[in-house]
């Protein structure tokens, strides 16, 4: 449909352009990314927020005292103390990218062209629509294997690090 919330913001801004937006070879995986980063960011807002409350104000203002400007107070207190938090987050957007096939199925389904088909999409479309099992199977453990490598990777990375408490 061309008559969207997207399209409805161009015309208001000016633009008399419409387009059918998961259609567009050029936007189509993007049409299907936004809605999953707009509905995970309330969550992850809420969980750094709380994290960032756990920073002592006591650095902020050593570090103003210091001559710290905001970009300064932010490499080198606000990243350091969210880095696990921030370790954690990435491994769990990594885990969902790969079960937001769900998603591009409704909306896309793969087209066009096939330009939103993800692995987890391909591995569907293998397995139940050609029913090809053994490649499908295959590719599953692939990827299930590079899911669990890289989680250990990055709990290993966590493991490393050292917590301080925020009190």
């Amino acid at each position: 449909s061309v008559n969207g919330l997207m399209n409805s913001f161009m015309r208001w801004i000016g633009f008399e352009m419409f387009r059918a937006w998961p259609e567009d070879p050029m936007f189509a995986m993007l049409s299907c990314v936004i809605p999953g980063v707009w509905a995970g960011a309330g969550p992850g807002c809420l969980i750094y927020l709380a994290a960032l409350k756990t920073i002592p104000e006591e650095q902020f203002e050593a570090s103003e005292i210091d001559g710290a400007g905001f970009f300064s107070k932010t490499f080198h207190i606000v990243f350091p103390a969210l880095m696990p938090l921030i370790i954690i987050n990435f491994v769990g957007a990594v885990m969902s990218a790969f079960h937001a096939s769900q998603n591009i199925l409704i909306m896309t389904a793969g087209g066009p062209n096939g330009m939103t088909e993800v692995a987890a999409l391909r591995i569907f479309y293998q397995a139940f629509m050609f029913l090809q099992f053994g490649p499908a199977t295959a590719m599953a453990w692939i990827v299930g294997s590079m899911l669990l490598g890289f989680a250990l990777f990055q709990l290993r990375r966590l493991s490393r690090m050292e917590f301080k408490s925020g009190g």
